[in-house]
C-alpha cells in the first residue's frame, strides 16, 4: 500500500484512530485524524505530524477514510463519509495492508478473546515474534514498528472491524460461535452474522477457516467453497478437533485423531472453553505447529481477568467474576460452568438481546437470582415465577450485600451479567475490577 505523499482521514479518536494515524504518519502520509466530540482535547502520544480537528466527523474530499469501529453500521454518517473520500477502510483493513507478515485471525460472539490468547501463547512456543493484539484492546497497528517477515501475528476481529474490511486475508481464521449480540449495530440478526462472515471473503484456496460444528446459526450458514472449511466439536467425533472421553483429540493430516490432553489437564472452567481450547489447537495445527508445543501451552495457560476469574472463597462461599459475559449466551457459559449452588447476579445496559433462552437456563441452574442495573426488571419477567428466588436491586453494590446475606457454605456467587455495562460502568473491566474492589472488601 502506498502511503508516502498519500492523503487520509481517520476518523475517531480512540486508541485504534491514533494508531491508525501513527503508522501513516511515521510512513509519510498526510494525516489529519478528526473526532465527533467537540470537548475532546488531542489525544496523548499522537504523533506531532498529524493534523487534528475535535467536533466533526468530516473528511476530506478524496481522501482514504479511515473508520473507527465505533461508527454503527447502521449510522448515516457512514454514508456521509463514503460520499466524499476515495476510499473507506478500518485500521484492521490498513493494518493487513501494511504487515510483512501473515495473521491468523479469531472472531465469534463469545470465547473471541481466550481462543485469541491461547493461539497466540501456543505460537509463541514455537515463533517468539508472535505479536497478539486487536480487539483485544491493543490494535494492530500498534504492533508494526516490530514485526519483520518471520513475525506471526495472532488477531481478535471484532464484527465492527470487519465491515470495513475488504482485502483482509487470514491464512487460517475461526470462527468461534453466533449467538445474537450488538443488534443496534449492525441493525439486524443476519446483518451481524454476515459481518462474521466477512472474516473469510479475501481468503484463499491454501487457506483454512475453521467453524463451530455445534453452532446452530453457524450450521446454517453457506459454507464457502474457498477456503478449506474444518471444525472442532464438543459432541462430534467426526470434526477435526473433538472432545470425547473426557479427552481432547485433534485429527491430523491423514484423517486419524490423536490424542492432545486430558480435561483434567486444561486449567480452565467450562465446557465452552474446551470448544475454545479445541478451536485454537485445530487452528495451531492447521499452520504445522507440533502437537506438543499446542499441549505445553494449553495446560500453562491462564484464563484473563474478568472470566470466571475466582476472586476469593470466604467461609465456603466462592465468588466468581465474569463481568465479560457481556450478552445472555456468554453468561450461559458462565452458568453451566459452575457445579453447585449458583447465587447469580445479572443485569447491566441492554443490547437489544433476547433473554429467553437465558431465563430457562436461570431457572433451572441457580438457587437465587439477584438482578441490577437498567435490565433488571425486563430480567426479572423473563424469569418469572417458578423459579429461583429473584431479588431486584438498583446497584451492584446493592446485589452484593443481598447475595452475602443469602450465601452460605457450599454456594457460589457468579457475576455473569449477560447484559453490557455502560449503565453503571465504563466497560466490563471497570464492572469486574469495582467487584473484585467489593468482594476483596467484605467484613
Amino acid at each position: 500500500m502506498k502511503v508516502a505523499g498519500e492523503r487520509f482521514t481517520v476518523v475517531g479518536a480512540g486508541r485504534s484512530g491514533v494508531a491508525a494515524s501513527n503508522a501513516l504518519a511515521k510512513r509519510g502520509g498526510d494525516v489529519l485524524l478528526v473526532e465527533a466530540n467537540a470537548e475532546a482535547a488531542r489525544p496523548a502520544g499522537l504523533d506531532e505530524r498529524v493534523a487534528y480537528q475535535a467536533g466533526t466527523n468530516d473528511v476530506r474530499e478524496g481522501d482514504v477514510a479511515v473508520l473507527s469501529p465505533g461508527v454503527p453500521e447502521v449510522s448515516p454518517v457512514r454514508g456521509q463519509i463514503a460520499a466524499r473520500a476515495g476510499e473507506v477502510i478500518g485500521e484492521v483493513e490498513l493494518f493487513y495492508r501494511l504487515a510483512p507478515c501473515p495473521t491468523l485471525a479469531i472472531t465469534g460472539t463469545d470465547g473471541k478473546s481466550t481462543t485469541t490468547t491461547m493461539l497466540g501463547d501456543i505460537a509463541r512456543v514455537v515463533n517468539p515474534g508472535t505479536f497478539v493484539g486487536g480487539n483485544l484492546g491493543n490494535p494492530l497497528c500498534e504492533g508494526l514498528d516490530e514485526l519483520t517477515a518471520d513475525s506471526l501475528v495472532v488477531a481478535e476481529i471484532s464484527c465492527f472491524q470487519l465491515t470495513t474490511c475488504s482485502t483482509f486475508r487470514p491464512r487460517v481464521a475461526i470462527v468461534t460461535n453466533i449467538a445474537e449480540d450488538h443488534l443496534n449495530y449492525h441493525g439486524s440478526f443476519e446483518a451481524y452474522q454476515a459481518a462474521k462472515r466477512r472474516i473469510w471473503a479475501a481468503m484463499e484456496a491454501e487457506d483454512t477457516v475453521i467453524l463451530n460444528a455445534d453452532d446452530g446459526f453457524i450450521a446454517a450458514w453457506e459454507r464457502p467453497a474457498v477456503p478449506q472449511v474444518k471444525t472442532f466439536s464438543l459432541v462430534d467425533t467426526d470434526a477435526d478437533a473433538f472432545f470425547a472421553d473426557r479427552t481432547l483429540w485433534l485429527r491430523g493430516p491423514d484423517g486419524v485423531a490423536s490424542p492432545l490432553m486430558t480435561r483434567d489437564e486444561l486449567p480452565l472452567l467450562g465446557g465452552h472453553n474446551v470448544a475454545n481450547a479445541l478451536a485454537a489447537g485445530l487452528a495451531a495445527a492447521t499452520w504445522g505447529i507440533p502437537a506438543a508445543a499446542i499441549r505445553e501451552a494449553l495446560m500453562a495457560y491462564a484464563p484473563l481477568p474478568h472470566r470466571l476469574a475466582t476472586v476469593r472463597t470466604r467461609e465456603g462461599v466462592r465468588w466468581v467474576n465474569d463481568s465479560k459475559a457481556t450478552n445472555p449466551n456468554a453468561a450461559s457459559a458462565g452458568l453451566r460452568a459452575i457445579e453447585g449452588p449458583v447465587i447469580l447476579l445479572a443485569g447491566g445496559s441492554a443490547k437489544d438481546a433476547d433473554f429467553t433462552a437465558f431465563a430457562a437456563l436461570v431457572r433451572e441452574r441457580a438457587r437465587a437470582v439477584i438482578l441490577f442495573g437498567a435490565t433488571r426488571d425486563a430480567l426479572a419477567a423473563a424469569i418469572g415465577l417458578g423459579g429461583p428466588a429473584v431479588t431486584v436491586v438498583e446497584t451492584m453494590a446493592e446485589a452484593l450485600e443481598v447475595a452475602q446475606g443469602l450465601a452460605v457454605s457450599g454456594d457460589t456467587v457468579l457475576l455473569s451479567p449477560a447484559c453490557a455495562s455502560f449503565d453503571q460502568f465504563k466497560s466490563y473491566g471497570h464492572r469486574g475490577d469495582t467487584f473484585t474492589e467489593m468482594v476483596n472488601a467484605l467484613p
